[in-house]
């Protein structure tokens, strides 16, 4: 007998209590782990359906109105207006003018957006006085390079805009708001008709459609295959009468509207 009463066990007896106790020790082990699998079970196939759920409401929340992106089996549409070979440009500006300003540019591009705010205003100027007509090839390459569809949306709003016959408020109106190159915000549908808002005139239940629909997406690609095919190298490009106009000084800042004034006037000898 101990010093607390109890009486020792008996080395057999010892024995049978210390198997017992490692039975119920792995019955405990294996209740543990059964548990611990079960929830891993739960636990995979709740984040499984959130995944999911995040996946369709990206989708969604992308498409702004059940439109598609996808061009196959879709016939190429121009915009009412749609000129030059494929009918892949844009034309703004008198059509019998006696020479043509030829722009390459992508909605998402930074240095395009340069040449916009510092020359646009110029080149609406000339347009309007007759000095030549502007034809826009509106390229969408940066998608692939930068990932989104900012690019194809921004450019099938912009057909959207030329249906509607308010292409040259709305063109500036994307750049006036262009985001920062890696932002895909045109790649939201919601987002362009926040834009077309503020063109007056502009946001009608068809131009949304057009928007929402992607009406215009075939012919976009249209227009990006027809860009790779000249292979311009890169945006903005611009061309007066086929010969390079300087946009962007060696720092890629816009050149100023009198070097541009220049330009043009030495091209066309007046």
């Amino acid at each position: 007998m101990d010093t607390l009463g109890t009486t020792k066990p008996s080395k057999k007896a010892e024995q049978r209590i210390s198997a017992r106790e490692r039975m119920a020790a792995e019955r405990q082990r294996r209740a543990a782990a059964e548990k611990r699998r079960r929830g891993l079970i739960v636990g995979g196939a709740v984040v499984a359906v959130l995944a999911i759920a995040a996946t369709v409401g990206i989708v969604v929340g992308n498409s702004s109105g059940g439109g598609t992106d996808d061009v196959r089996g879709r016939p190429v549409t121009p915009p009412p207006g749609a000129a030059g070979p494929g009918q892949t440009v844009i034309p703004d500006g008198k059509a019998d003018a006696p020479a043509v300003l030829t722009v390459y540019e992508d909605f998402r591009c930074p240095f395009c957006d340069r040449v916009e705010k510092t020359l646009g205003p110029t080149i609406r100027q000339l347009a309007d006085a007759g000095r030549f007509r502007v034809e826009y090839h509106i390229a969408s390459f940066l998608d692939d390079r930068l990932g989104g569809n900012g690019s194809r949306r921004a450019a099938n709003a912009a057909a959207c805009a030329q249906q509607a016959g308010k292409f040259r408020d709305y063109h500036e109106v994307l750049f006036a708001n262009q985001p920062d190159e890696d932002d895909d915000a045109f790649g939201k549908r919601s987002r362009l008709l926040d834009l077309a808002g503020k063109v007056d005139g502009l946001r009608t239940p068809a131009f949304e459609a057009c928007v929402n629909d992607s009406t215009f997406a075939p012919w976009v690609k249209a227009v990006e295959a027809d860009f790779e095919a000249k292979d311009i190298g890169g945006t903005p490009t611009v061309l007066l009468d086929g010969r390079p106009v300087t946009v962007l000084d060696r720092s890629g800042d816009a050149v100023s509207p009198d070097a541009f004034r220049a330009q043009v006037d030495q091209a066309l000898g007046t």
